[in-house]
C-alpha cells in the first residue's frame, strides 16, 4: 500500500491560502456593480424611490384587469417594470423619467446612434444602464452629467461624487400648438 507523503505545515498553509485567494479573487477588469440606490446619489431627482412589489406578470395582470391593456395606467406600469429591469428593485422615478425626456428632446440619442451605429432603442437602454450604475446623473438643474461614483479610484476627495462632464443640457419644452 502506498503511503501518503506528509507535507510540511508551511507548505500546506501556503496552498490553503492560495486556494482561498483564488476563490475570493474577482475576475480582473470585471466591475463590481452596485445599485444606484446603494450609491446614494445627490440631488433633488434622487429623493424618492419607487419599489413595485410582486412579479412583473402579477403586477401587469392586476393593472390590465382593472384599467385595460391599452390604458395609460398599463403603459405607465410597463415603463416602471422596464425601469425595474434596469435599475433593480429601487427605481429613481423622477430621475429615470427625466432621463427619458432628455433622450427624447435632445440630440444625444441621434449623435450616439450616428457615431456608434447602434439602434436608438439600444442607445436609450445603454444610457439608462450607465445611469443605473452611477456613471451618469441628473443634476439639480435637470442637465445630464457623466459622473464618478464615490468609493472608486477616480471619485472626488472624501468619497464624494465627481461630476466630470456635462453630456446634455436641460431639454427645452416642446412648443404648444
Amino acid at each position: 500500500m502506498a503511503s501518503k507523503k506528509k507535507q510540511n505545515p508551511g507548505a500546506r498553509r501556503a496552498q490553503k491560502n492560495a486556494r482561498r485567494a483564488t476563490r475570493n479573487r474577482r475576475t480582473p477588469g470585471a466591475p463590481r456593480i452596485r445599485s444606484l440606490y446603494n450609491l446614494n446619489p445627490p440631488g433633488c431627482y434622487y429623493q424618492e424611490w419607487d419599489r413595485p412589489t410582486g412579479t412583473d406578470e402579477n403586477v401587469m395582470d392586476k393593472v390590465v384587469e382593472e384599467f385595460g391593456a391599452d390604458s395609460g395606467e398599463a403603459a405607465t406600469m410597463r415603463l416602471l417594470l422596464e425601469y425595474r429591469a434596469i435599475y433593480g428593485p429601487q427605481i429613481p422615478i423622477a430621475a429615470a423619467c427625466h432621463l427619458d425626456l432628455i433622450l427624447r428632446d435632445t440630440d444625444l440619442v441621434a449623435d450616439l446612434h450616428e457615431s456608434l451605429g447602434s439602434e436608438p432603442e439600444d442607445v436609450r437602454e445603454s444610457i439608462h444602464s450607465l445611469h443605473a450604475q452611477g456613471m451618469l446623473l441628473i443634476a439639480d438643474d435637470g442637465s445630464l452629467w457623466m459622473t464618478v461614483p464615490p468609493g472608486t479610484p477616480y471619485s472626488a476627495p472624501n468619497g464624494q461624487w465627481a461630476f466630470v462632464e456635462k453630456k446634455a443640457d436641460v431639454p427645452k419644452p416642446a412648443p404648444v400648438g
